[in-house]
């Protein structure tokens, strides 16, 4: 279950549906990024901009752990080596590679930036270049040939600023005894948030992506919250004790019905205008809307892995599941890769692609593109990835 920004890799403590759930959550990333460059690809993505990333960082908050770690320079090390140095290096890999520099008669069809309010004039390659590495260096956006590595940066800001509110906790407890840590810990979320949200409505931003950050710690403080709780659940399922079978049967069916209701609910008050947008600190017009919609979304989600991972592991659930968990373990080389494969596709060929039916072709492209990638990143670049090296097949598996 170990997940990008936590300190959880112990193989006894694995949980397979959490690998699951963020190899899913990524997929939906992906699937709304074709959807997003190509205006002839309809797949219902927008309907789901209020629980994607939310999701994501709900489930990284629910698998933090500073376990191996016994001060805060040691996490910080870490967390500088698998997340800070991958997102930087990866980022100025992508933007060598980004077409623009090489031909900026094709700018015009690349994506508009916007860096702290500031739409740049942009009139040569130095201009874009400059500007380029002002998303990485200073909004904490990546470049444009690398987007979504902006969550890569926001996951090792946040990791970071919950050691804080950890530490924050703790002093607050000794000062105050009678306060509980989830208490605390819980009050700091709401007014993480409610600043994301006073940012975002007077449309604030600052540097290294801060107004996003707040609206991300409640996320993922979120997730630390309720993790006793989930496990707790999830375990209930799995217990084989013949006393429990009908408990554990029930339990199946609460879980499921849970899911059912949450996305039922989700569908009634999701509404995809304004988008939501985690990466701009986009909120919508109401934070219960906000805050709704995502909670319902990600209670939908967890409840349905949970229940899957009761499923019988036949071959084709099986194989589901793995090519899943297999999304997640190469989590940054899908980011960075298929987003660069749509931008070619976009800047160069997408008056070709983007018509009725060979639209979706570029979903193809982007698969096999991926698919090449990993083992290339994984067994040659693994040392741009902070990961060690694997061997082909191992990069690409997809059974247990």
């Amino acid at each position: 279950m170990m997940i990008a920004g936590t300190g959880m890799s112990d193989k006894a403590t694995r949980i397979e549906w959490i690998d699951e759930f963020k190899g899913f959550v990524l997929l939906l990333v992906c699937f709304y990024h074709i959807e997003q460059g190509f205006s002839n690809v309809s797949m219902g993505m927008l309907h789901l901009s209020a629980l994607r990333m939310s999701a994501f960082f709900f489930i990284s908050g629910m698998l933090f752990s500073t376990r191996r770690f016994s001060d805060f320079k040691s996490y910080f090390i870490h967390k500088t080596r698998v997340l800070l140095i991958p997102y930087i290096l990866l980022s100025l890999l992508f933007l060598a590679l980004d077409p623009i520099l090489y031909h900026f008669e094709w700018f015009p069809r690349a994506p508009r930036m916007t860096i702290m309010n500031i739409k740049p004039e942009i009139t040569g390659v130095w201009d874009y270049l400059y500007w380029n590495l002002a998303k990485i260096f200073i909004a904490g956006k990546s470049s444009i040939g690398s987007g979504p590595l902006w969550f890569v940066f926001t996951l090792y800001s946040v990791s970071l600023m919950f050691y804080g509110v950890m530490v924050i906790t703790k002093r607050i407890e000794s000062w105050i005894p009678s306060l509980r840590s989830r208490m605390t810990v819980a009050g700091i979320a709401i007014a993480s948030l409610i600043a994301g949200w006073l940012l975002y409505k007077n449309h604030i931003r600052l540097p290294l992506g801060i107004e996003r950050d707040l609206t991300v710690l409640f996320f993922f403080t979120c997730g630390w919250i309720c993790r006793e709780p989930i496990k707790n659940l999830s375990g209930s399922l799995h217990n084989n004790n013949q006393g429990t079978a009908l408990r554990r049967c029930s339990g199946t069916l609460l879980t499921a019905g849970i899911a059912l209701i949450s996305f039922v609910l989700y569908a009634f008050v999701e509404n995809p205008d304004p988008n939501f947008s985690i990466m701009n600190n986009v909120l919508g017009k109401s934070l219960g809307i906000f805050l709704a919609s995502s909670f319902f979304g990600i209670a939908g989600l967890v409840a349905t892995f949970i229940v899957a991972d009761k499923l019988p592991n036949i071959a084709p659930i099986r194989i589901a599941k793995g090519i899943l968990r297999n999304i997640s373990r190469n989590a940054l080389v899908i980011l960075a890769v298929h987003w660069w494969i749509l931008l070619v596709l976009r800047i160069v060929f997408k008056s070709e692609l983007d018509k009725p039916g060979t639209a979706y072709l570029s979903a193809i492209i982007v698969t096999v593109a991926v698919t090449i990638a990993i083992p290339i990143f994984r067994c040659k670049l693994y040392k741009l990835l902070g990961k060690e090296k694997v061997s082909i097949r191992e990069s690409l598996r997809i059974r247990d």
